[in-house]
């Protein structure tokens, strides 16, 4: 074999030996960057923006457009204070809805309120807890489905009992507020009408109610009635009577998605009738001053409230008492 030929040789060696050098380092580094990566996360900063009273369902800013549908997320404080677990249901502009899957700290959770900055993490979480003694789930977080808004309110996608515990309470209706609208009938018994012989009569009484939950069942209600009264006391003298009434009440369960609400209050009327007294004799425009402050009576009250759900947020309502008899309809919020 000549010397040319050798050298040749040799080169060819060293060539190939370098190629596969470089292919092998390449693939090392491939194979390591991912691991890197993990080790290295980034998280982004976006804010509370409403609690529900469930404390599973908050809705969080989207200002750096980095959540979508389906998206499981964790909330930390300072990068590291691990708070909730969460997945993405509904996206609204700047805006997402999400559903509490998990708590991992109880002390941190109540720190949480209306617009506080909170850190997100995206996918998986594990690698925040590697110092941690591992723990049994109840479920497999890639088991939760989110398909649509309706998922936000379906308890059976909620993970673990923390939650329930730390957000239980006893009240049968759990919205703070309840506003209703009713029609009921006034009557009055007027001495001047059928030619003085007298008789009853009755008119129709609209009202509208406001009712606030302080405390676990026990509501405060406020109420305004208005009734107008034509060709009362006589003649064809308009009379406006305007009914106010303030109630405390407690909520019972009853059978058929229905509630009984017994209460105590204190009613106030106010009457306007301004030709009344007027036009007729001394003894008619007696008869009418008395009819009339009559009518402006206040007296305490007492009786039952009936709700009758219809739908998620809907009632039927009824208010018999001492003070109105009367049925409509009423919201929760």
């Amino acid at each position: 074999m000549t010397t040319n030929r050798i050298k040749h040789i040799l080169i060819i060696i060293f060539v190939a030996l370098g190629l596969n050098n470089s292919y092998s380092q390449d693939l090392v580094e491939d194979i390591a960057a991912p691991v890197e990566l993990a080790e290295n996360r980034e998280s982004f900063t976006e804010t509370i923006r409403i609690i529900g009273r469930s404390k599973k369902v908050f809705i969080i800013t989207n200002t750096n457009q980095m959540l979508f549908k389906g998206d499981f997320i964790t909330m930390v404080f300072n990068e590291r204070d691990t708070i909730a677990r969460a997945v993405v249901a509904k996206l609204h502009n700047e805006l997402v809805g999400i559903k509490i899957l998990r708590i991992y700290s109880l002390k941190r959770w109540k720190k949480l309120r209306k617009n506080i900055d909170v850190n997100i993490y995206k996918g998986d979480d594990s690698w925040l807890f590697k110092k941690e003694a591992p723990k049994k789930k109840e479920a497999a977080e890639d088991e939760v489905r989110i398909k649509g808004e309706e998922d936000l309110y379906d308890d059976d996608t909620f993970i673990g009992d923390d939650l329930d515990s730390f957000g239980k309470d006893n009240r049968l209706i759990k919205p703070d507020n309840i506003v209703s609208a009713a029609w009921g009938r006034y009557s009055i018994e007027n001495t001047l009408a059928n030619d003085g012989d007298g008789e009853t009569q009755v008119f129709n009484e609209f009202s509208g109610a406001w009712a606030y939950q302080f405390a676990d069942n026990i509501w405060v209600e406020g109420l305004f009635g208005r009734t107008q009264l034509s060709n009362f006391p006589s003649g064809n003298k308009e009379t406006v009577l305007s009914d106010f009434v303030a109630r405390v009440k407690y909520t019972f369960q009853a059978p058929l998605y229905s509630y009984f609400q017994p209460y105590i209050g204190f009613q106030m009327y106010s009457v306007s009738s301004p030709n009344a007294g007027e036009g007729g004799t001394d003894t008619e425009n007696a008869k009418e001053d008395a009819i009339i402050q009559e009518m402006g009576k206040s007296q305490i009250v007492v009786g039952v409230t009936i709700l009758r759900r219809l739908v998620p947020g809907w009632f039927v309502k009824a208010d018999l008492g001492s003070d109105m008899f009367n049925v409509g309809f009423a919201i929760e919020f």
